[in-house]
């Protein structure tokens, strides 16, 4: 398959603020000083997911999000305000990411296994906003890029599993409906003429006019009855949300500049990508050109040979090697932006630690292979340190001394950094949890693109994620409930 990210020459493009750029992007202050807005020292850039999708800049429910995530996101007291651009095209991204990331479109998903894609990217764009407006979640969820769809589906539907096991989401919670959010279309109009053409694979569609209004109920999110009673009087009284977004107004406020929605091309069809969008929205907001040419992937040639390579590579400070090793068609949009990171980041110079040895065990995990440590020798100031697992024991060596934990001593442990603040109920849990983390062990997740192995970020958390919850227990949520009344 062709995915974007594949690091070839690009197009030449228009520039939307002015003089065109040489190198394909803007020299922003001298090199090796880095900019607002984009990583220091490894750091996602600003407007990059951070757990997979935005959370901020729409109407926030409180107690929950949605179908198939766990309820997060409620704190105390007022956000701090932040500009008008940011929050509204954010919000817009996020609507998205929501609309698609449903336990509706996990179904169909699940039960096709295939995406529609347009024939051109105003058609994909298109596409996508009449499905908000006529409320067709199937047809969002198959309009969007086929490996971002894929990653929602792989992540909800396990994460959905996880909840309802867990007595979070009621067992007879209805998978075919979308609660707790509406979205409303009005009016919407692209303006084909100011598209930007990035590249051959990449194009921004500009929303011109109309309006889109978004509500977030927390109240039908189907929470179980003992969850709805621990978040006690304030969900009760909790009262939804709305902010309509007006496009033309937006496009004022942005000194005549559209919000825009990113489309990529795979396989000659034309989809609306959420990882794009948010990229070319962190651009805008820094004044930044999409670059010339992007970093092209470099896969491995096994998912161990992957993992080693990756460890090395950050250890020796090689960024654009990290990113190389990332999927092209989960992660596509790094490698596309790679060169813009680069150049805000500056020179990262490499550590002390040299990589001597990375032993691996593998399993199939959904989308992959996780590779957990079965043996790390990393060698600093001459010095070896080593960590062996063997089975859900841990040993690391260094500077002489040699200290040892297990999965059924974890509890003790807590208890003695706890001391008697940790209630009984509590340190139960915690030992749980951590136990499972010890038996499953500790690693990243490959995954395989044409061929080629790469390490999969978004995949690897989720991993992490899906261990901690298995490590809970359906008694463990209601002692936690108890614990915090």
């Amino acid at each position: 398959m062709t995915y974007p990210g594949n690091g070839g020459e690009w197009q030449p493009q228009q520039n939307p603020y002015g003089q065109p750029q040489q190198g394909g992007y803007p020299q922003t202050g001298p090199q090796g000083h880095p900019q607002q807005g984009y990583p220091q020292q490894g750091q996602p850039p600003q407007g990059f997911p951070q757990q997979g999708y935005p959370q901020q800049g729409f109407p926030q429910q409180q107690y929950g999000q949605q179908y198939g995530q766990p309820p997060i996101g409620y704190v105390g007291g007022e956000p701090p305000k932040k500009k008008r651009t940011g929050l509204v095209v954010t919000a817009v991204v996020a609507v998205l990411a929501l609309a698609a990331g449903t336990v509706a479109t996990v179904w169909a998903l699940r039960s096709s296994g295939t995406q529609a894609g347009a024939e051109s990217p105003s058609a994909a764009a298109n596409n996508l906003l009449n499905g908000l407006t006529s409320g067709d979640v199937l047809g969002i969820a198959n309009g969007l890029a086929p490996a971002e769809a894929t990653l929602i589906k792989d992540y909800l539907e396990a994460s959905t599993s996880e909840a309802k096991r867990l007595g979070i989401f009621k067992s007879d919670a209805d998978p075919n409906k979308m609660t707790g959010l509406e979205m409303k279309v009005e009016g919407v109009k692209f303006d084909d003429a100011a598209a930007v053409r990035v590249n051959d694979h990449l194009t921004i569609n500009k929303v011109v006019e109309g309006k889109l209004t978004v509500t977030s109920d927390a109240k039908k999110i189907p929470l179980t009855d003992k969850l709805v009673d621990a978040l006690g009087a304030d969900f009760a009284k909790a009262e939804p949300q709305t902010e309509t977004i007006d496009f033309a107004e937006v496009k004022a406020e942005r000194d005549g500049k559209p919000i825009g929605i990113a489309t990529i091309k795979v396989d000659d069809e034309w989809y609306p990508s959420i990882f794009y969008t948010i990229a070319n929205v962190a651009l805008e907001e820094e004044d930044l050109e999409w670059p010339a040419q992007g970093i092209a992937p470099a896969g491995a040639g096994s998912a161990e040979d992957a993992a080693k390579q990756i460890v090395e590579k950050a250890l020796d400070g090689d960024i654009r090697g990290v990113i190389a090793l990332l999927p092209p068609d989960e992660m596509g949009v790094l490698q596309d932006v790679g060169p813009v990171i680069l150049d805000q980041v500056g020179e990262v110079p490499a550590t002390d630690a040299k990589l001597i040895s990375l032993e691996t065990d593998s399993k199939d995990v959904t989308g992959g292979k996780q590779l957990t440590i079965r043996k790390l020798v990393l060698e600093v100031d001459g010095e070896q340190g080593e960590i062996t697992r063997d089975g859900d024991c841990y040993t690391a060596k260094a500077e002489g001394q040699t200290q040892r934990l297990c999965a059924d001593e974890i509890a003790e442990l807590v208890e003695q950094q706890g001391g008697r603040d940790i209630p009984a109920a509590a340190v139960d849990v915690i030992a749980r949890v951590g136990s499972r983390v010890l038996k499953d062990g500790i690693g990243v997740v490959a995954t395989e693109v044409d061929g080629k192995w790469y390490v999969s970020p978004f995949r690897t958390y989720s991993e992490l994620y899906l261990t901690l919850l298995r490590g809970l227990e359906a008694k463990d949520v209601d002692e936690l409930i108890d614990a915090i009344r």
